[in-house]
């Protein structure tokens, strides 16, 4: 069971870690480019004249990088709260069904592994864009604008996890409020 799940993790991480490295180094060069940066390539680094030329190019490729986690994320979060086989509506699948577009629903597991890494590389970039900024290598808002699409994500995928507790309550018919039950004993008393 936990071998399959880590497996499926680490297959759902590959695309969204190609996607980041492609976004960064992708963009890097073409702000440098955009920018008119004149930079040497050193092997695989990419080496600029000057601090400033650096902290732009790192800066904006940063936020490239952060836009595509972005965007996966954003994908999952609607996953998570249309297409989310726990709690669609019955008029919306059938209208899926019917346009033959069943492969949009997904299951709990699917779409909490996916979440679970989509977000894991949003707050590891933000974590990252906070170093950065502290250290001077890029801009202070970037940090804050990836602090505030993470935290306001992790909130969209909280309430999606909330209707999932819900609606397994509903389906269990688990009681909402705990009951208190009383259960008397009598004394009875045999004679012989």
């Amino acid at each position: 069971m936990y071998a399959k799940t880590l497996v499926k993790l680490i297959d759902y991480a590959i695309f969204p870690a190609v996607l980041i490295a492609f976004a960064k180094i992708g963009s890097a060069i073409l702000f440098s480019r955009y920018f008119d940066f004149s930079y040497k390539s050193d092997g695989v680094r990419i080496v600029f004249e000057s601090a400033e030329a650096f902290i732009a190019v790192n800066s904006y490729s940063s936020l490239v990088m952060f836009f595509s986690v972005l965007a996966g994320l954003g994908w999952v979060i609607v996953k998570a709260h249309l297409f989310h086989d726990t709690h669609i509506s019955p008029s919306f699948s059938a209208k899926l069904f019917s346009m033959n577009l069943q492969e949009l629903i997904h299951t709990t597991e699917t779409i909490y592994s996916q979440a679970f890494i989509w977000l894991s590389f949003a707050w590891l970039t933000t974590i990252v864009f906070g170093v950065y900024s502290y250290f001077g290598l890029s801009y202070v808002w970037i940090f804050f604008v990836s602090l505030a699409f993470s935290i306001i994500a992790t909130t969209l995928l909280i309430i999606d996890i909330e209707k999932e507790i819900k609606s397994d309550k509903e389906m269990f018919d688990i009681p909402f409020e705990p009951t208190n039950r009383v259960v008397k004993f009598s004394e009875e008393i045999f004679v012989a």
